[in-house]
């Protein structure tokens, strides 16, 4: 696979797609981008402001909200609703399950 020139659908750049980037890419059956990394990095930093997807609007802090750890029982605050059914964890116990 050669590198491929994309330009920006955001600034009208032209961008290098490379061949590691393709494979990184195809590995985990994503679309080639359509937008350069500059411009992906602004989209990310402002994520949530005015135009964003979410309820949340205008100043980028997402919401949070209060759960009880169904591990060790400490109440903790997540970033996500709950659902009903599922197990929710608190950050420490989240972390020792994920280094396990």
């Amino acid at each position: 696979m050669p590198d491929v020139e994309i330009t920006c659908a955001e600034c009208n750049t032209a961008f290098p797609f490379t061949e590691r980037e393709q494979e990184y890419y195809t590995e985990r059956n994503l679309s080639q981008p359509k937008r350069c990394k500059a411009c992906r990095d602004s989209r990310r930093a402002n994520f949530g402001g005015s135009g964003g997807r979410g309820a949340g609007g205008g100043g980028g802090e997402r919401q949070r909200f209060e759960i009880t750890c169904d591990q060790c029982g400490k109440t903790d605050n997540v970033p996500f609703k709950p659902s009903s059914g599922r197990p929710v964890l608190c950050g420490e116990c989240f972390a020792a399950s994920r280094a396990q």
